[in-house]
This record gives structure tokens, C-alpha cells and sequence, in this order.
């Protein structure tokens, strides 16, 4: 979104605005920024913006990148720091639930260096939010303390979850099962938790999402199925 120069409290700085040049709240508060390629945003009362009738700013003009952008991007990451080798434990985890809330199921599909793990498990009526962080902590639950300091890449669909878990976003619910989560991860040093796009086509998205899926369909759920890994 663009910027435009308006006064706040006698100074000139620049807020974020609409296309038609109307202030951005969000959460009753204006971004702000004092100088033009600033990074650092303030937030600021609208009641307290004076529009001083200037010209729009592209955001690429405004240069600078906002707080709430770069964690965005760093919670949305794709691509891991270096690629799985044949030592690295892939994870491709899922939630689905029916009406959110409604039945809810959970799905894991862990990939070690020899074996291939298939998680399928109802966690009763829940939202989608609870499902896919109970994927998460299903899976980094079998991670086993021999395997601790392996690098490890998790894949998950949910934004949202990783904006809570790394992104730094403040939730409100679930609280307890985010912890659990944070606990899990700290035994676990070398996890990169990474967003891959949903329904595209990705084996092991897909998998967990048919593992998912049938638990939320089914209301109950599979013992864990282990077998060798195919290559």
C-alpha cells in the first residue's frame, strides 16, 4: 500500500494509506513512518493525522520495509537455508476440520533417511487453527532424542501458524497448545518450520492432507504406519 505526507502533533511525516489517500486503521491505530526510506514504523492515533493534501507515495518511492512485512515474509519463508540432504527428516503436516469448528482430524507425513511415517488422527470438534498446530506437535513429538540435533525441515500449509509459532504474531487463542508447540521446539535446534502452498500438487502435502482428511471424515483415527522410505 502507498503512503502520503500528513502532520502529526506539528511534524510531517508519512502514513500509510489506501489508493484513494485514506489513512489505514488497523486496530484503531494509523502506520507511521518520519522520514521517506525509514524502516522502522510507529503506530499512531488517526484522530491525531492532519492530511496536508500531498501527493500519494508509492511504497516503492517510501523505500524501507514495514515490521509487520518482513516478519510476514520471514514467517512465509519457502525455501529452507540449505537443502535436505540424506541425513535431513522432511515433514509435511496438515489439519482439516468439517464446518470449523466441527470434526477435526490431524495428518503427518514424515519422511527419516530409511523410514516413512503416516500420522492419521481425529482430535474431536475443533477449528482448523487447532488442527493444524496439533499437526505440528504431533509431528515434533516423534521427533527422538537420538534425533534432536538432525536438521529438520516441517512443511505446513498454514500461515497463520507459522506467523504464531515464528512470525512473532500475537495470538489470542490456543495459547496452551502454541506453548506446547514452543516447548517441543526447543529441543530441537536445527527445525526450520517453512510454508508450502496447499492443494498444488506436492506429494507430501498431499498426503498429509488425505491422512487429515480421513481422520476428520471418518472421526477416528489410524494406528501410526511406519515402512521403509521409497526413493
Amino acid at each position: 500500500m502507498p503512503w502520503k505526507k500528513c502532520e502529526f502533533k506539528g511534524e510531517e511525516v508519512y502514513v500509510r494509506v489506501l489508493p484513494t489517500g485514506k489513512p489505514i486503521v488497523h486496530r484503531g491505530r494509523v502506520e507511521v513512518r518520519y522520514r521517506l526510506g525509514a524502516r522502522k514504523s510507529y503506530k499512531a492515533a488517526p484522530d491525531n493525522i492532519v492530511d496536508l493534501g500531498a501527493e500519494i507515495i508509492s511504497d516503492q518511492e517510501m523505500g524501507g520495509t514495514s515490521a509487520a512485512a518482513a516478519t510476514s515474509k520471514a514467517a512465509l519463508r519457502e525455501e529452507p537455508k540449505e537443502p535436505a540432504d540424506e541425513n535431513t527428516i522432511v515433514i509435511y503436516t496438515d489439519g482439516a476440520c468439517s464446518g470449523n469448528p466441527g470434526p477435526a482430524g490431524i495428518g503427518v507425513f514424515m519422511q527419516r533417511p530409511e523410514t516413512t511415517l503416516e500420522l492419521s488422527e481425529y482430535i474431536g470438534s475443533g477449528t482448523n487453527n487447532i488442527a493444524e498446530l496439533t499437526a505440528i506437535l504431533r509431528a515434533l513429538e516423534q521427533i527422538e532424542e537420538a534425533e534432536q540435533e538432525r536438521r529438520i525441515h516441517l512443511y505446513t500449509d498454514s500461515g497463520w501458524s507459522l506467523g504464531v509459532l515464528i512470525g512473532g504474531w500475537k495470538a489470542k487463542t490456543n495459547l496452551e497448545l502454541i506453548g506446547a508447540i514452543k516447548t517441543q521446539m526447543e529441543r530441537v535446534p536445527n527445525l526450520e518450520l517453512l510454508k508450502i502452498k496447499g492443494h498444488a500438487g506436492h506429494p507430501g502435502n498431499e498426503e498429509a492432507d488425505r491422512l487429515a482428511t480421513q481422520a476428520a471424515r471418518r472421526e477416528s483415527s489410524s494406528e501410526p504406519r511406519q515402512r521403509p522410505r521409497r526413493r
